[in-house]
């Protein structure tokens, strides 16, 4: 199912929920199919003691952890480390070298999810691995007016959001992987598309709302929706080509770019990523589970950069 792919494998029950909301055009009745990649991908799930308590406001407690990737990324990266707000469930993911580099990446996020929400990081909760109990981390905290709660050393439970997140981030990416049959070495681009997907799904933990919804207060919006790893072409410049030459490429979909209206793209021919706002994407699936016809969807997206 189309849906499914572009919304990161999604459960059908969050499926259900969103076509009960007719969110999802053309999707009017949900019987998910056999997947073979979710099944592959997400068995043995460990289980968390989990906690009813929640924040009652954003920024009230963030979560974070950080995961070893066995390969290097496109970029370099060998980690990424996660941060989620306790009361939205919004997450935010940044792929990074060293675990050393927890610490700036962190101040990063701040500044930026304090600017948007124009509320201040009340409690910062992680494991003690040293790339959070550094003196300088501690010290900025205590500056900051940030509070620290650490788990106590080999009970990863304590840190049952992170942990949650991050093994449903791992879940759902290793799927996208296998359908897409994309090299390891994606997992970043991966991750970051399964943490957008993510945000825009609904939540048993906050009432079956989506991250974004809580975060905004506006309802989730998927029409800039596509599938990982599916083809699609890109326009060249107008400086790029001359009259005779094609006026687009092939590359390979891989996420939604972060800071512009754009999406991230892997040019097969020049093997690098490249970021573009004119798309043409073809996608062939069945959008409606009640008919057993095959449709061909064509979506032509006019992105303007701000």
């Amino acid at each position: 199912m189309m849906w499914h792919r572009k919304l990161g494998h999604m459960s059908e029950r969050g499926l259900k929920i969103l076509a009960e909301q007719k969110l999802l055009p053309g999707l009017k009745k949900v019987s998910l199919p056999f997947c073979e990649h979710c099944v592959t991908s997400k068995q043995h799930r460990l289980k968390f003691s989990s906690s009813n308590a929640r924040s009652k406001a954003i920024l009230e407690m963030i979560h974070s952890d950080v995961w070893q990737a066995p390969v290097l990324s496109l970029g370099g990266a060998r980690y990424f480390v996660s941060f989620i707000d306790d009361y939205s469930r919004r997450c935010w993911v940044y792929p990074i070298k060293v675990k050393a580099d927890v610490f700036p990446v962190f101040k990063v996020f701040k500044a930026r999810v304090e600017l948007e929400s124009e509320k201040k990081i009340k409690c910062l909760r992680t494991d003690n691995g040293g790339e959070y109990t550094s003196n300088e981390f501690d010290n900025f905290c205590k500056q900051e007016g940030i509070k620290r709660q650490f788990t106590v050393a080999y009970t990863p439970q304590q840190n049952g959001v992170a942990e949650r997140m991050n093994r449903t981030l791992l879940e759902r990416t290793r799927a996208m992987l296998r359908t897409a049959e994309m090299a390891k070495s994606f997992w970043a681009e991966a991750v970051k598309t399964t943490c957008y997907v993510i945000n825009q799904s609904p939540s048993t933990a906050i009432d079956l709302k989506t991250p974004m919804e809580m975060w905004t207060g506006k309802p989730a919006d998927y029409s800039r929706l596509h599938t990982f790893g599916s083809p699609v072409y890109v326009m060249y410049n107008a400086q790029e080509t001359s009259k005779l030459d094609p006026k687009s490429r092939k590359c390979i979909f891989l996420g939604y770019a972060d800071g512009v209206k754009g999406y991230s793209l892997w040019d097969p021919t020049a093997h690098k990523v490249i970021i573009s706002r004119d798309v043409e994407d073809k996608v062939q699936g069945k959008e409606n589970d009640s008919t057993s016809k095959e449709k061909l969807v064509t979506t032509i997206v006019r992105v303007v950069l701000m």
